[in-house]
């Protein structure tokens, strides 16, 4: 037997972790910081950017494992002299966010959590079908 409902209870969990990545990330869209020396470390004392998350899928038997990833680069550079942790060149470090690319994984993830709806929907009514079919 086929073990539907587990593959798309854990296809569904890795969409919800793909939403709460997506979430993250637009929330803390603006969360800027000190740029990085060349060892990759903020100045004491200065603000980190964030650090956005991607999801990263793979494969169970049966069904799918979604994992937290950091997208790399980190961060890009912008021009903002005003803030106290610019450097000296007035960069700052700001998340590596897409606004449309996290659109667009939001609506890629709903739609395959909707998908994953209407498996575990058709495994119920062929599970009432079936029983009401033997009595």
């Amino acid at each position: 037997m086929v073990p539907t409902l587990g593959i798309a209870l854990s296809g569904m969990t890795a969409q919800t972790r793909r939403i709460e990545a997506s979430a993250s990330n637009v929330a803390n869209l603006r969360s800027k910081g000190a740029v990085p020396d060349a060892a990759g470390t903020v100045p004491e004392g200065k603000p980190q950017a964030y650090q956005a998350l991607g999801v990263a899928q793979s494969g169970t038997n049966p069904g799918t494992r979604a994992t937290f990833t950091p997208i790399t680069p980190a961060y890009l550079q912008e021009h903002d002299p005003q803030a106290d942790y610019a450097d000296s060149r007035g960069m700052v470090a700001a998340p590596n966010v897409d606004p449309v690319r996290e659109r667009v994984n939001q609506m890629a993830a709903s739609r395959a959590y909707g998908a994953g709806i209407a498996v575990v929907r058709t495994q119920d009514d062929m599970l009432k079908s079936l029983l009401d079919s033997k009595v």
